[in-house]
């Protein structure tokens, strides 16, 4: 099963009081894939996507997933 969540039926939620949810971001543009199979992580402002560094990621982004839980033990 895929943990891959399509932006056209969902956005990453954002923390109470505003600010950005990282996320694992999945891009078809062919420009972008060079890194992870299309995988990149970005993060979701509430108007566009970002890399880590604030820049703006300038392809389109189909699918995203939460990162990966922490380990509990």
């Amino acid at each position: 099963m895929s943990n891959w969540i399509k932006c056209s039926d969902e956005l990453p939620d954002l923390p109470r009081g505003g600010g950005k949810h990282h996320v694992i971001a999945y891009t078809p543009a062919r420009e972008a894939q060079r890194f992870a199979n299309g995988s990149r992580f970005l993060y979701w402002n509430g108007i566009d996507w970002r890399y880590p560094d604030g820049s703006r990621f300038e392809h389109r982004v189909t699918h995203w997933q939460p990162f990966l839980s922490k380990p509990t033990e």
